[in-house]
């Protein structure tokens, strides 16, 4: 009860150094070598299982549009290659209209490596391999032959939609889809499975074409086997020390405390260490930043860092309590960001939360028996929030914009740094 996880956590590991994603041990596997049968067990097994697991699996879509697009995919098979079987399963699942339910991408689908991020309405790459660094900082505008929108559209199709979580939800989510082949094939978006035309457009307003190829791409140790370059020379705290889930730093010129809290993982023992320092030094501000935090146990956040935060109250004062929230901040990270601003006197600052307050979730996950593909569903519809709105809004919003993005500035603990206190 109260372990709220992202289901799409594999692209989790592919965004990790772009915007200081927590990374998880993950090597690409091979393929497995599937009959048409076989593949149709499968689906026959996930179109069995999911509403027999699923809390309530008919919530958006309707049991006769899901039975519908399970006999049109099965009735496919035969003309389709794996992937794009895979993809249809993806599509089938992200109809159910939640971000808990999914069918994992499996590791062995490659990448393009370069890495994306939305900046308002334009779509920018953020870092790159070595032998792309042109593309640094320009904007995506076509893939193949369809304008940038065109494919954001077809993409929206392997997720829920911002009707069913929010427009925060596919700002966060797409960008890496956007970059696995085997999707934009499978989506009709380049016809050759390998090598694709991506045409940019540089600050300059002048624009390219370039023939990416796709990598197999994998996560050990927090360690990527492609080196990816940023755009900015200088990261700002939040883009640093991608690979650890909990750490914070002393900023003793403002006596600012920065929490950069991305997981879960020990968070007690974690929370025992930042709490033993604050008390021994003297803090005047406390930033939690869970920008980068996909979901776990609302619970030991409850626990091990609401509580303590009540007890604390040269701390727990408007002004000196800050936490940081945007697109990424998903499931059981969400649900603290409420219990947050409920239980103490933090102020909320940054983006929208990207998932709907009031859903269902509580994710457990399912195995195909013959794929081995990994399939997410809902258990339980938590209403965290009276009113029914798309997100939670922070205190103070402060959405991304490129300029600081490039030079390496992160406006939100600016601001935060801004701010006058209150009390001595």
């Amino acid at each position: 009860m109260g372990r709220l996880t992202s289901a799409i956590s594999v692209l989790t590991i592919f965004c990790c150094c772009l915007m200081a994603i927590p990374c998880v041990a993950q090597k690409a596997d091979q393929a497995p070598a599937l009959t048409k049968g076989q593949w149709r067990e499968d689906l026959r097994f996930f179109a069995r299982e999911l509403p027999k697991r699923h809390k309530n699996l008919y919530h958006t879509t309707s049991r006769e549009q899901f039975e519908r697009a399970v006999a049109e995919l099965d009735a496919a098979i035969p003309s389709l290659q794996d992937h794009q079987i895979i993809v249809g399963m993806i599509r089938i699942a992200a109809s159910v209209g939640d971000g808990h339910t999914a069918v994992h991408l499996p590791a062995y689908f490659k990448r393009y490596p370069i890495r994306l991020y939305w900046f308002g309405p334009d779509l920018r790459v953020a870092s790159a391999a070595r032998e792309y660094r042109q593309t640094l900082g320009a904007r995506v505008v076509k893939i193949g032959s369809l304008g940038i929108a065109e494919v954001l559209a077809r993409v929206q199709s392997c997720f829920p939609t911002a009707r069913h979580e929010n427009e925060w939800y596919v700002l966060g989510t797409s960008p890496a889809f956007i970059v696995i082949p085997e999707v934009l094939h499978g989506l009709g978006v380049v016809h050759e499975l390998g090598r694709a035309p991506f045409t940019f457009e540089d600050e300059s307003g002048k624009q390219f074409t370039l023939d990416i190829s796709p990598i197999e791409f994998s996560v050990v140790g927090g360690v990527p086997n492609v080196r990816f370059i940023p755009v900015a020379k200088a990261e700002p705290l939040f883009r640093q020390r991608p690979s650890e889930r909990f750490w914070f730093t002393y900023l003793p010129d403002s006596q600012t405390v920065y929490l950069s809290f991305r997981g879960y993982k020990s968070l007690g023992e974690n929370a025992q260490k930042l709490f033993q320092f604050i008390d021994a030094n003297p803090t005047k501000r406390l930033a939690i930043d869970l920008r980068q935090n996909g979901g776990g146990d609302f619970f030991k956040g409850r626990k091990h860092l609401v509580r303590p935060l009540k007890e604390r109250p040269a701390i727990n004062q408007k002004g000196r309590l800050f936490v940081i929230v945007g697109r990424a901040t998903f499931s059981a990270a969400m649900v603290n960001a409420i219990d947050f601003r409920k239980e103490t006197n933090a102020l909320l600052v940054g983006e929208p939360v990207g998932e709907r307050p009031n859903s269902y979730s509580e994710n457990d996950e399912v195995t195909l028996p013959n794929s081995r593909l990994v399939v997410s569903y809902s258990t339980r519809y938590y209403k965290f929030l009276e009113e029914d709105v798309p997100a939670v809004m922070p205190d103070k919003r402060i959405d991304p914009n490129w300029a600081d993005f490039k030079a390496g500035r992160d406006p939100v603990m600016e601001w935060i740094l801004s701010q006058p206190l209150d009390k001595p």
